[in-house]
């Protein structure tokens, strides 16, 4: 009995030291919250926008005068890749829950300033990191 309690604390020992800690993601949901950002249904485009790729789960979107956090709804790879086509758009709305950004589906928009921008494009990042 004693050797099946002392195997069970040590396999709990390795499975926590086994966990990954906070990943970048984790770190821009907290923001999310802790920011209580707004939520947009729909964002206008005037036919053209660009995005800065955060995580495969996150990208700055940024319209001529506005920018929202993108959040989709699984990991997309497709977003940091140059050999994936843009998507084609009809019309100058990109809507969340409908539309996709290189192919993935777009699960919620949030509003952002340019500080907020700056800041969650630095998350994760150490002081003096370029990358």
């Amino acid at each position: 009995m004693r050797h099946s309690t002392i195997a069970l604390i040590i396999m709990s020992l390795v499975g926590c030291a086994a966990q990954p800690g906070p990943t970048r993601s984790d770190a821009i949901a907290d923001f999310i919250v802790v920011a209580d950002l707004e939520e947009q249904d729909a964002v206008q485009t005037a036919g053209r926008f660009h995005y800065t790729y955060l995580t495969e789960r996150y990208v700055i979107l940024e319209t001529r005068k506005d920018k929202f956090l993108v959040q989709f709804r699984r990991r997309c790879s497709a977003l940091n890749e140059t050999r994936v086509p843009p998507d084609v758009r009809h019309g100058n709305t990109i809507r969340a829950r409908f539309d996709t950004i290189r192919g993935c589906r777009i699960d919620q928009i949030y509003t952002v300033d340019e500080g907020q921008a700056q800041e969650l494009e630095n998350i994760g990042r150490a002081p003096g990191d370029d990358t």
